[in-house]
């Protein structure tokens, strides 16, 4: 079975804001959220071990990985547009692509708060939350009409997407997050200097995470890679003064928008 292309797009789009709601939620919770994935492309896969049509996921870092499952090579977040959502390890050995699964059970769309509390339980105990049994909710290939009508209540409105495709609003995201989290370390209180021994390699690798840092992230945050990376080379210097422009930087965004706060801007 096919779709049209436009069709597709659309529900591509849908399923792929659906991940984004999720992933919003997730990372504000602290979960290392980082890649979302939607595809609304019409598969019609009735092999007894698959069994879906149109799909999505979450991806975590590899320590959050880990830390569910040490012996899977990946986990994943994943959404099967038949059976809803499942904590998904994948193994070299898997011979059944679900083989170890744990599913949600709380339908095919359920709200974010829902499968954001079946994260927190795989957190604590992953092979005991949610179920092995995979419930089955549509057919692969009918009600597509219908699904796609209740996906498009995530999908923001068109003045808010201004013409931005899931992927897109996804990275927008992930670079909001952790401008704000970046700026709540800088301008932390704490003034205490503590001495961390690193070796001249340790060093430059992290001068090189920085200005890779510059050169993938915009505005804010490009900004505070800039200054770390100045702040970095002041210590390797010895300089007669210790260089602080990161820190500085953040307490003045901090003063300025308590001004215009004061000025009811």
């Amino acid at each position: 079975m096919t779709s049209e292309p436009s069709a597709s797009q659309d529900l591509t789009e849908a399923i792929g804001h659906y991940m984004n709601a999720v992933a919003t939620t997730l990372l504000d919770e602290g979960v290392p959220v980082i890649g979302v994935r939607g595809s609304g492309r019409v598969r019609v896969l009735t092999d007894d071990d698959f069994e879906t049509d149109v799909d999505g996921h979450l991806s975590f870092n590899t320590a959050f990985e880990r830390d569910l499952h040490p012996d899977s090579e990946n986990v994943d977040l994943h959404w099967s547009g038949t059976s809803g959502w499942c904590l998904l390890p994948l193994k070299d050995d898997d011979a059944d692509y679900y083989g170890h699964a744990r599913w949600i059970g709380a339908g095919l769309v359920p709200p974010v708060d829902r499968v954001v509390s079946f994260v927190a339980t795989a957190r604590l105990s992953p092979t005991e939350a949610g179920s092995s049994e995979r419930p089955f909710y549509r057919t692969p290939g009918s009600d597509l009409t219908e699904l796609h009508q209740r996906l498009a209540a995530f999908v923001p409105a068109p003045g808010t997407l201004r013409g931005r495709t899931y992927g897109m609003c996804f990275n927008h995201l992930v670079d909001s997050v952790y401008t704000a989290r970046v700026s709540g370390a800088l301008d932390s209180p704490d003034d205490t200097e503590i001495s961390v021994a690193l070796r001249p390699g340790e060093i430059d690798a992290l001068r090189h995470l920085l200005e890779y840092t510059q050169t993938h992230a915009t505005g804010l945050l490009g900004a505070y890679a800039r200054y770390l990376t100045e702040d970095l080379d002041n210590r390797c210097q010895f300089a007669a003064t210790s260089s602080h422009r990161a820190m500085e930087a953040a307490r003045s965004i901090r003063q300025q928008l308590r001004d215009r706060q004061q000025r009811g801007e």
